[in-house]
């Protein structure tokens, strides 16, 4: 302990990125050293550009669970070989995590930088969410940066900055969906009609011209059902009903679990919303998006991107205490063969998923309140 004490910040810092670096190095090989194999939700997007670009539904691939709007936006996939597509886009993948370390980093001291960037990147690109989530090619990752920057938009006060980044990232995944509930709490109207009501008229355009567009109501039923994530695939959902499925435990126990999570967090975030001055809205879509990924009907590995990085935004900037959160964090962030090690050869890979997941969420809802927004900048001198 005494020689702990006596490493600087920031040589503990680059430690911590340097082990971090080799560990992001080792992934990025499995998935890009030597022969790649092609995610398999890339694919289902990059048929759907290709579906447009002929003139046929953008949903005839029925893995293909997005807005018509992204296959629009998704259209550059359509090019070039499927091998290089596939790799341009794990490495676009690869700069947003790296650009969401860095965004989180500047928000901590500068002693305190190198440790934070460490952190980040072990578990953003080099721990165990990581290593099952690059190779599957998810556009999840695109989004992490997106759903930070809001939420230190809406810290900041910057009401119609975030909203506009969450309209965006809707049109093209409605993963931060439960987001848009920070605005409202804050009772940020102005805001989310400029910017919703925008988005909204673009997805119902798409949704008449698109090839196949009509048919989104059915493929966003189907997404909140949990996909096809059922049966033997179940233990890849990541929810509280998905893991009572994927460990054959009665169905009654996972409804029951996600009730009660939703009847814990709608009831706490209500109290905390109704005091005088409600909670950092970077608290606030933690636990709306961890309270979601475990009540709802589908999470996934790639979803814990978007958690990981927001819990530790919220450490960095609401300054909670960090310790309650290191269990889960460590759950996430850690590389898979330690986990093994630690956790037991037979240790199940949903249940510890899941078993971070909740102990995130327990810490949220344990930590003290902290303010709500940064005081805004004054445009005009105070009288004297």
């Amino acid at each position: 302990m005494e020689l702990v004490r006596r490493i600087p910040p920031r040589a503990g810092g680059l430690l911590i990125v340097l082990v971090a670096a080799i560990f992001v190095g080792l992934g990025v090989n499995d998935v890009l050293g030597g022969w790649v194999a092609i995610g398999i939700d890339y694919l289902p997007m990059r048929n759907a550009a290709q579906a447009l670009l002929a003139g046929h539904s953008v949903f005839t691939d029925p893995l293909f669970v997005y807005p018509p709007t992204a296959a629009v936006v998704l259209l550059p996939t359509a090019l070039g070989s499927l091998t290089a597509g596939f790799v341009a886009w794990v490495l676009a993948g690869l700069a947003a995590l790296v650009l969401t370390a860095a965004i989180v980093t500047r928000q901590a001291p500068p002693g305190r930088r190198p440790a934070v960037f460490g952190v980040a990147i072990m578990g953003l690109l080099g721990g165990v969410i990581a290593t099952r989530s690059i190779f599957l090619g998810n556009l999840s990752e695109l989004l992490v940066p997106i759903a930070v920057g809001a939420l230190l938009a809406f810290r900041r006060g910057r009401w119609l900055l975030g909203c506009a980044l969450l309209a965006a990232s809707l049109l093209v995944k409605p993963l931060l969906a439960p987001l848009v509930l920070v605005p409202v709490l804050h009772r940020q109207w102005g805001s989310l009609v400029k910017t919703m009501v925008p988005g909204g008229a673009l997805l119902l355009l798409a949704m008449a011209l698109v090839p196949g567009g009509a048919t989104f109501p059915s493929v966003l039923r189907y997404c909140l059902t949990g996909t096809n994530l059922h049966g033997e695939n179940a233990v890849n959902n990541l929810s509280l009903r998905g893991w009572a499925e994927g460990q054959h435990a009665p169905h009654l126990l996972g409804v029951a679990a996600a009730a009660v999570t939703l009847v814990v967090v709608a009831a706490l975030v209500w109290r905390r919303s109704r005091t005088g001055d409600p909670p950092s809205p970077i608290w606030l879509g933690a636990v709306l998006l961890f309270g979601t990924f475990l009540a709802g009907g589908i999470s996934e590995v790639h979803f814990l991107l978007i958690g990981y990085a927001i819990v530790l935004l919220h450490i960095v900037v609401d300054r909670p205490p960090a310790l309650l959160f290191v269990p889960g964090l460590a759950l996430l962030g850690m590389p898979d063969a330690y986990l093994t090690v630690l956790l037991g050869q037979r240790a199940d890979a949903q249940s510890w998923l899941v078993g971070a997941e909740i102990l995130l969420l327990a810490a949220l809802l344990a930590a003290p309140t902290v303010k709500r927004t940064a005081p805004a900048p004054t445009l005009i001198p105070a009288a004297a």
